[in-house]
């Protein structure tokens, strides 16, 4: 039962990264979800990742086992963590903007080791999250917070 609610889980990350958005004026498909490959080990990454999301100014929260509260304690995978965090000011401007803006700020970059060693960071793709909304002046604001999340994956990831 257990091995069936991790590839359930997985299932969902698989599909989560493989999902499309179309944006109708522009013509465009966007993946949900990118998906960075890290030159590093597990504990490197996060170390290094939460250490640029505060450089960038950003105020980083506790972390979370992706699986937590999916299973019992004992069989969270400890190798996939969200890494949470949020600046303030740029969210407030965000929701004076458009304040439906909130249901899909990407304020998570999750850590992932698989079997093989391979890390992964996957975090939410703001190009396509601005599809959803046809607000130039939301589109205007999240130009900086993409710049800052692009900043802090190259960190990492380079």
């Amino acid at each position: 039962m257990k091995r069936l609610k991790k590839l359930m889980l997985l299932g969902l990350l698989w599909l989560a990264t493989t999902m499309t958005a179309s944006g109708a004026e522009q013509g465009n498909n966007l993946k949900l979800t990118l998906v960075y490959d890290s030159p590093y080990g597990f504990e490197e990454t996060l170390e290094s990742l939460r250490n640029s999301i505060h450089a960038h100014n950003f105020r980083v929260f506790p972390d979370r086992y992706l699986e937590e509260g999916l299973v019992d304690e004992f069989s969270v995978n400890t190798r996939q963590v969200s890494v949470r965090f949020c600046n303030f000011s740029d969210l407030h401007q965000a929701l004076q903007i458009e304040p439906q803006v909130g249901v899909v700020l990407p304020c998570t970059i999750t850590v992932i080791e698989n079997e093989a060693g391979k890390v992964q960071l996957l975090t939410g793709n703001v190009q396509a999250m601005l599809t959803l909304f046809d607000n130039p002046d939301l589109t205007a604001a999240f130009q900086d917070l993409e710049h800052k999340y692009q900043a802090i994956i190259d960190e990492v990831t380079l």
